[in-house]
């Protein structure tokens, strides 16, 4: 390698030296030894530096006269680069450049293949499993005109695609091909790719006594590279679900609990490992461990998912801003002018552009059109989530219980239980009507919070003293988003005070100011502190308790924030923050009067 590298730069700096010479010949040479390094570098690993030198070949081929050059390769170099830095947009993108080249240049079978095999790898890594099946039949008649190693790439993606289509059978098929292909290659990290691939195909079949004999030559064939931490990983997690298969959990636990250094690790397999932690706590019956690897499964998967889903929205982009089958037509319309004449071609050349700019204005109204109904649906889904939510979390077991420990001390104290529990009934039922609405009057909503205060402070209501500041009566164009002002209340009631302090005090403040309804609830109690911040500040995602109250408010005011222009706020301050002579929490709520509420 090191010898090749040396004479690699001796062509180019011949070609730099001589560049005014044969200009055709110099640049197609000079374009030849940067892809060549290109490899070279692919090859040590350094993608970077791979990028930088085919990006060089490829601009000293660009407007070379001579009919047939490398830029196809160069190109699907290029893409396979960047599929393995995982930028798949630029990988469609030069696949496709390639394409366009092999289209126009008329190449042979063997480039058409690599470039066929390379997509069908990219939509298979995207997801988009239609799409890798037809072009993996596309390259499949073309093998004949391949080098060894091209129908090694074949048969091992292919498997690959099969094996994420869950059609195990016929994964095992091509993965058995891609290694009877690879008995001829002297590089043994072929046939450990394959014997691995092949190992956790046994597994999922659940034929173990195969997928150890596979496992172990893997494992054998990787040699020294079995120590990277990557492929270390990668085998330990296969060995983990062998065990996990066998029912050996000791085995198991001791292979999935190895340390290393994630950055270096595929999230796949970090997703594939907690998975395999799940079930070994399930079979172990140690279900809360269970729970919480399934739940950073969950998390990383969406991850995943997410990225898949970016990196196929900038892939699209791509495609359409660079169709083939558009631009090939205008490479027939170009080769035409000579046939029809100067004013022929530019009228054909405008209907075209009409008719692309049409398609690409069908086309972008369609995805806009998609995109808004995506954006509906997934707001109705969480519009409702939210809604049983915020029911959950106000019929709780855990509020009936926090309400029922408030009414118990009366109940030693006083005889006569009827207004308690009447009042108990009022509330449970206000919560529920409230839960289904988007928008109540303010003074409802003052209501449902006083009965709640009564209900809550029944034991000691001079506990917490409560500062009304309403007009009288409230007017009933004040709306507000049902519960805005209960949860707060609520939480300072339950969380801004100590037991002992008998200065407590809420209040509730409610005016009219700039075409808005100002809404602010303040309290004495602990406030914000850095140390010890109250559920009454924080949004929490458990939602078992009004914790999670405030977070749903904060969901509910972004989504309906969407449908208006002039936004309402909710926003939780600390009083020493903004006065350093006071203490305690403030919540103010402005919500404009012409604000609608829907979605």
């Amino acid at each position: 390698m090191d010898e090749a590298f040396r004479v690699n730069g001796q062509v180019i700096t011949y070609c730099e030296r001589n560049a005014l010479a044969d200009r055709n010949r110099i640049r197609i040479l000079l374009g030849d030894a940067y892809n060549n390094r290109g490899v070279f570098w692919q090859e040590l690993g350094q993608r970077d530096s791979a990028l930088l030198s085919l990006k060089k070949a490829a601009d000293a081929l660009r407007g070379v006269t001579t009919p047939r050059t490398s830029l196809p390769s160069i190109y699907v170099n290029l893409a396979d680069c960047y599929m393995q830095e995982g930028d798949y947009s630029w990988c469609g993108y030069y696949y496709r450049q390639a394409l366009l080249q092999a289209d126009s240049l008329g190449i042979g079978d063997r480039d058409y293949f690599a470039i066929y095999s390379g997509l069908a790898k990219l939509y298979t890594e995207l997801g988009n499993y239609p799409e890798a099946d037809d072009y993996f039949r596309k390259a499949e008649q073309l093998r004949k005109s391949c080098t060894a190693y091209e129908r090694y790439f074949f048969a091992n993606t292919r498997g690959n695609y099969y094996y994420n289509t869950k059609e195990y059978d016929h994964a095992l098929e091509w993965f058995r091909r891609a290694d009877r292909i690879t008995d001829a290659f002297p590089q043994p990290l072929y046939k450990a790719i394959v014997h691995g691939n092949l190992g956790e195909t046994f597994i999922l079949l659940k034929q173990p006594d195969s997928a150890r004999f596979y496992l172990d030559d893997a494992r054998r064939l990787f040699g020294k590279a079995y120590d990277q931490p990557a492929f270390r990983y990668y085998m330990d997690g296969l060995y983990a679900s062998l065990a996990l298969l066998e029912n050996d959990l000791p085995l198991a636990e001791r292979l999935l609990s190895g340390v290393y250094e994630h950055e270096q690790v595929n999230p796949l397999y970090t997703y594939y490992n907690n998975r395999r932690m799940a079930e070994l706590y399930q079979k172990k019956g140690d279900y809360r461990k269970a729970y919480d690897f399934d739940r950073i499964a969950d998390q990383i998967e969406d991850s995943l998912r997410n990225e898949r889903v970016r990196n196929s929205q900038a892939e699209i982009d791509f495609r359409y801003r660079q169709d083939t089958t558009l631009l090939r037509k205008d490479m027939q319309l170009i080769s035409a002018r000579e046939e029809v004449g100067h004013w022929k071609m530019l009228s054909s050349v405008f209907i075209l552009m009409l008719i692309s700019l049409l398609l690409a204005i069908l086309s972008l109204y369609l995805y806009r059109r998609r995109a808004h109904e995506k954006r509906y649906w997934a707001r109705m889904m969480t519009v409702n989530r939210l809604r049983m939510a915020l029911v959950r979390s106000r019929v709780s077991p855990h509020f009936i219980f926090n309400v029922l420990n408030a009414v118990l001390p009366s109940f030693r104290q006083y005889g006569e239980l009827d207004q308690p529990i009447r009042l108990l009934v009022k509330v449970l039922r206000s919560n529920l009507s409230f839960s289904e609405r988007l928008a109540v009057p303010l003074s409802e909503e003052i209501g449902i919070v006083k009965d709640y205060l009564r209900l809550r402070l029944w034991s000691d209501p001079d506990r917490i003293r409560i500062v009304w500041d309403l007009p009288e009566p409230l007017p009933p164009r004040w709306l507000v988003p049902s519960m805005f002002v209960q949860i707060p209340v609520e939480n300072a009631v339950k969380h801004a005070f100590d037991p002992d302090d008998r200065e407590a005090t809420i209040h509730v403040r409610a005016w009219e100011e700039g075409a808005c309804l100002r809404i602010r609830i303040t309290d004495n109690g602990d406030g914000l502190w850095p140390d010890r911040e109250p559920l009454s500040a924080l949004p929490q995602t458990d939602e078992r308790g009004t914790g999670s109250g405030l977070s749903i408010i904060r969901q509910t005011v972004d989504l309906l924030n969407l449908r208006n222009e002039n936004k309402m706020s909710f926003t939780v301050e600390d009083r020493g923050r903004l006065d350093p002579d006071s203490h305690g929490t403030v919540v103010s709520i402005v919500v404009p009067l012409d604000y609608m509420f829907e979605l």
